[in-house]
């Protein structure tokens, strides 16, 4: 009995130590908007704090950035797939720009609608994964387009790689994970402008570039300028066939636009339908988002548009070809729809969503990484536990916006904004910092209180004769590690904690969440040990092989010491329709344990 507990997590030889695996420390909170709740008290300090920004009161922020909320007009809204009056955690504001705007609101709600341009990419890739078959994303661009193939055939990219896109690799699945390689904007006069910019003048010839060509076929191509919202599939794809790519396909993660455009005229050839055919049959019609549209809004809500300066530079506009990439409008209402709606798989098979929801590639930050089209955020709590954040960032023209969704926590919120100011952007993304920071510790401690209620206690064998019990407690500290602490675990008249003595590397024990069995009113989690991390820090550069950072951690250990086939790490719990456990049975102990305490 003894060699089995103490084999229990690690195979032996192994350092003790903890490296939990990805995903919740607890099961998802299901009160984010009651008084009592954590998450509700945390919103409104979000609201108090941004409240005291734009009152004027910048001693606890960048005042460069923050100084300049007034304005900036914007909107924030939460959601949950557990509580639905979530959705009115909301703060709006709206800034002199917009009530005194000629046209459209004067004043901002969770009805108004803004342009969010690129968070328009993860409808078209959830568009795509509705309509194509799965080998459709590996398809590549000089199978599907006959003048990509023809370009490819004469121009073999391996030949040349530094200056022709080697179109018979670039996928779809790398296009949607921007990791195609291929040149970030479609039209080479976007460039040209940018160009002035960065060198400060308004003639390219006056900064040492070379006067232009007519005869050169890079720089007249049939679409040349980004203001040609009109140009066809075909010209379209002429005008970026023979442009140098950035990198070879699945080289690093870089952003391209382009690389949106192509996958949408790609979607649209395989399935004979238009991305905007799409967007509304199989997103926006079966979700209710009746205010969200990828063409101009109809006048009949401009009046709940939020339209700064010129509509029809702002807002009226056609995306034409980029309609995949950054035409989307929306409401702080119907993105809530749409979260959840990726969160509940309500479009998509679950394994389909789970699959979705993870990194393809990283960056060169640590706490960046990229999916299709994800970027996703890791959060570090006190603790050291990591939370992921999915989220999508949109800016274009007077509008930037974020979609941001919390697996961990079946939650999530949006911030659409609108200026005309330079650093508009920059100001969102300072708010965003202010929500996240605050939000995400808030859902985590909502999270541990109510699995305090619904887990800790003393659960004890019915079954005359047998003396087997388990203790759950919850630490109360931000900086503990997190999950159930067994604090007491007899099993057959043995004490499994003092029998793991010689090892208290080992402790505290922990159990964190793995599958949820809602049919069966079950839920599974898994036992994870350590009390040195996941907060602890090794030295930058070391000891990346050894110890803590890979040899022992749990995602390699899991299952390696079983009873009975079945791993000695997995505890079932039993849960009533208030989501609260009744039993738990350790599983390779063949035994339940009835809650009495």
């Amino acid at each position: 009995m003894n060699i089995l507990l103490c084999g229990l997590l690690l195979p032996f030889g192994t350092a003790p130590v903890l490296a939990d695996f990805l995903g919740p420390s607890w099961s998802a909170p299901s009160d984010l908007s009651s008084n009592q709740s954590l998450v509700a008290a945390g919103f409104r300090n979000i609201t108090a704090t941004l409240q005291g920004y734009l009152d004027g009161d910048t001693q606890a922020a960048d005042p460069a950035i923050l100084g300049e909320m007034s304005n900036l007009t914007f909107s924030i809204g939460m959601f949950s797939l557990h509580d639905p009056a979530a959705t009115e955690l909301q703060f709006h504001y709206t800034s002199p720009e917009i009530a005194n705007a000629p046209n459209g609101t004067h004043k901002v709600d969770a009805d108004s609608i803004y342009r969010v341009a690129s968070v328009t990419k993860l409808f078209t890739v959830l568009g795509g994964m509705l309509e194509l078959d799965s080998s459709d994303w590996d398809r590549s661009l000089a199978d599907i387009f006959p003048e990509l193939g023809d370009f490819a055939s004469k121009n073999p990219g391996e030949d040349d790689p530094i200056y022709t896109v080697q179109w018979d690799k670039v996928t779809l699945s790398a296009l949607a994970a921007q990791i195609a390689g291929v040149p970030r904007d479609g039209f080479p006069a976007l460039g040209e402008i940018l160009v002035r910019f960065a060198f400060g003048g308004p003639d390219p010839s006056s900064m040492g570039f070379p006067p232009p060509s007519p005869s050169d076929p890079l720089e007249n191509p049939p679409c040349a300028s980004i203001l040609d919202s009109t140009c066809p599939p075909v010209p379209y794809l002429q005008t970026t066939s023979n442009r140098p790519p950035s990198f070879l396909p699945w080289t690093t993660p870089a952003y391209a636009n382009n690389g949106f455009a192509l996958l949408g005229l790609a979607i649209a050839n395989i399935t004979g339908r238009s991305i905007d055919q799409i967007f509304s049959e199989s997103i926006f019609e079966p979700l209710g988002m009746d205010s969200s549209n990828t063409t101009t809004p109809p006048l009949s809500v401009w009046d709940r548009s939020v339209i700064p300066g010129d509509p029809a530079v702002n807002f009226a506009f056609d995306a034409g070809i980029f309609v995949s990439s950054g035409a989307v409008s929306s409401t702080t209402r119907d993105l809530a729809k749409f979260g959840l709606a990726i969160l509940n798989s309500t479009l998509l098979p679950a394994e389909e969503t789970r699959r979705w929801m993870k990194p393809v590639s990283h960056t060169a930050r640590l706490q960046y990484s990229v999916g299709r089209p994800w970027e996703i955020h890791r959060f570090t709590h006190a603790s050291g536990v990591v939370t992921d954040i999915y989220t999508k960032s949109g800016d274009s023209g007077a509008y930037s916006a974020f979609e941001v969704l919390l697996p961990d926590y079946d939650a999530g919120f949006s911030i659409l904004s609108s200026s005309t100011m330079p650093d508009r952007f920059d100001v969102l993304a300072a708010i965003t910092d202010v929500v996240t920071n605050t939000i995400v510790p808030a859902l985590a401690a909502e999270a541990a209180a109510e699995a305090a209620r619904k887990f800790a206690g003393v659960y004890k064998s019915t079954e005359s004769g047998l003396d087997s019990s388990l203790t759950l407690v919850v630490n109360q500290t931000v900086t503990d590690a997190p999950g159930l602490v067994i604090s007491s675990w007899i099993s057959n008249g043995t004490d499994v904690l003092s029998t793991m003595s010689p090892n208290p590397g080992l402790f505290p024990w922990r159990l964190v969440p793995s599958i949820s069995d809602a049919a069966h009113d079950k839920m599974a989690f898994r036992l994870v040990s350590g009390n040195d991390a996941p907060g602890a820090q090794e030295p930058v550069g070391s000891r990346l092989f050894l110890g803590r950072g890979f040899a022992a951690a749990d995602w390699v250990g899991v299952d390696s010491i079983t009873y009975g086939g079945i791993g000695t790490t997995l505890f079932v719990f039993d849960i009533d329709c208030d989501g609260k456990a009744t039993a738990v049975s350790p599983a390779a102990f063949r035994v339940t344990l009835e809650k009495s305490a």
